[in-house]
């Protein structure tokens, strides 16, 4: 199967996903999925966007999430292979049971944004933290609103102290400038 790299590096397609690739996958078309709806998939790549159906009877933490790389068959639609994650975002569903609710798969960065006012909440913060953590990916706390706040450098310490090394961002962000400081957070690793 001859997958077009270059066209599907603007999705996030990478050397982990290609290395997946095996003669058996003859035909079929990547496709990221860029939301879940009740019974289909919204999905796009290089040769193919659109909606097509999850793969039936698959267990919680097999279903696709957003985020995910799928191979399909370009004709029908039909979703043939849910290929290997580098990372995944789930937490426990809202309820009683013991459900698994998925967030999203396949990301580099978690950035975590709060406001440099009555809304920063360390708690909330070391809960988000530990999801990254627990995903493997590098969290950078986004602080807002910094136009608003007399010091920032108190909300830029009580961030900083929650996890060694962490990065931290604080920012005014109707400010193209000062925003600008996160764009190498948005990028595809290996391209920063």
């Amino acid at each position: 199967m001859t997958i077009d790299t270059t066209r599907l590096a603007v999705f996030g397609w990478s050397t982990h996903f290609q290395s997946q690739i095996t003669g058996e996958d003859a035909g079929l078309v990547p496709v990221r999925v860029l939301a879940v709806h009740r019974g289909q998939l919204e999905v796009a790549g290089a040769d193919f966007a659109g909606r097509v159906a999850p793969r039936a009877g698959e267990a919680e933490e097999g279903r696709a999430t957003v985020g995910d790389w799928l191979l399909i068959q370009p004709d029908s639609g039909a979703t043939r292979r849910l290929l290997e994650r580098t990372s995944l975002f789930k937490r426990k569903a809202a309820g009683s049971g013991r459900q698994v609710q998925l967030i999203a798969a396949n990301l580099d960065t978690l950035l975590v944004v709060t406001s440099c006012n009555q809304d920063f909440n360390v708690a909330r913060l070391e809960r988000y933290l530990a999801l990254a953590r627990e995903a493997r990916v590098t969290p950078v706390v986004v602080l807002t609103k910094a136009d608003l706040a007399d010091d920032t450098r108190s909300y830029v310490g009580r961030a900083a102290r929650l996890m060694p090394g962490l990065f931290v961002e604080c920012l005014d962000a109707r400010s193209a400038e000062e925003a600008a400081v996160l764009r190498p957070w948005c990028v595809a690793r290996g391209r920063r």
